[in-house]
């Protein structure tokens, strides 16, 4: 398995893993090409809460979305807090935080659903990390900041995951475009939690001077993923540095005031209607 590029005639680009799709999962991470917002949001700012313009982020999200062939009311958006927090989404919270921050599921930095509704979040520099759980037919996404994969919000998907009757060896995950390594400095507060809630914490912090350590927190939550009983093998990640690429990338560690990409996991329409008529046929 393995992310790779698509891009449309109309200048859109996003990640997407095609082995997910043959599985009837679309999963897709925005760039920032394509869109219609202005400095320093340009292009395709898919985030209201950034202070871009309500209108062309409406629009940005309407182009995006289009391009993967669903509609604003077909996703649900939450409203990220560098939380722990796990909502199980339905088909009756459609829309909701698509058209204005006050409608998004409150506090919330993880969805997962077993029904026909597609999840989204936004990130310049965190770490989106998608789910599924073929068993169950669940999907899940996950924003893991720092904050987030110290306290270990991967873990809280897989709890969900479990309780609902999956197991973590049967579960596919795939970690997206985020700040690398290479890029993210952190302090000794920072360091500290790490330290504190990771056993082989040397293999994710490196001091470059006193104080001073960069962070991977692909590195944190590969693990994490890997210690709750997900395969190795299953688990694609995206190795790009969101901090590296300004061509292709927001990243608000490297650009402050900026915008975000998109994180988006839903099952394909053509799947879910031939389960349909599977489960018609098998009455």
């Amino acid at each position: 398995m393995r992310w790779e590029w698509e891009r449309s005639r109309n200048g859109i680009q996003y990640l997407t893993i095609p082995e997910w799709s043959k599985w009837g999962i679309k999963v897709a991470f925005s760039s920032r090409e394509g869109g219609v917002s202005r400095s320093p949001y340009h292009s395709l700012n898919l985030a209201l809460h950034v202070n871009d313009s309500t209108k062309d982020v409406l629009h940005n999200r309407e182009i995006f979305l289009a391009e993967l062939g669903y509609r604003m009311d077909d996703i649900v958006v939450a409203e990220q807090v560098h939380g722990i927090k796990v909502k199980a989404i339905t088909e009756m919270d459609k829309g909701r935080g698509m058209q204005d921050l006050l409608s998004a599921i409150p506090k919330c930095d993880s969805m997962i659903t077993s029904e026909d509704v597609g999840l989204m979040c936004f990130f310049a520099d965190c770490v989106p990390i998608y789910f599924y759980c073929p068993q169950i037919g669940l999907i899940g996404i996950a924003h893991a900041g720092w904050k987030g994969t110290a306290h270990k919000i991967v873990k809280e998907v897989l709890t969900r995951i479990k309780l609902a009757g999956g197991s973590a060896e049967g579960c596919y995950a795939a970690i997206g475009p985020c700040i690398g390594a290479c890029c993210y400095e952190v302090d000794e507060h920072v360091a500290i939690i790490f330290k504190e809630n990771f056993n082989n914490v040397s293999t994710i912090l490196t001091e470059t001077a006193e104080g001073k350590y960069k962070l991977d927190l692909v590195k944190a939550n590969q693990e994490i993923l890997i210690s709750e009983g997900i395969l190795p093998e299953n688990i694609c990640c995206a190795e790009l540095c969101t901090a590296c690429q300004a061509d292709h990338f927001y990243s608000y560690r490297r650009d402050g005031i900026t915008g975000r990409m998109a994180a988006l996991i839903i099952k394909e329409k053509k799947f879910i209607y031939l389960a349909f008529l599977r489960s018609i046929m098998e009455e």
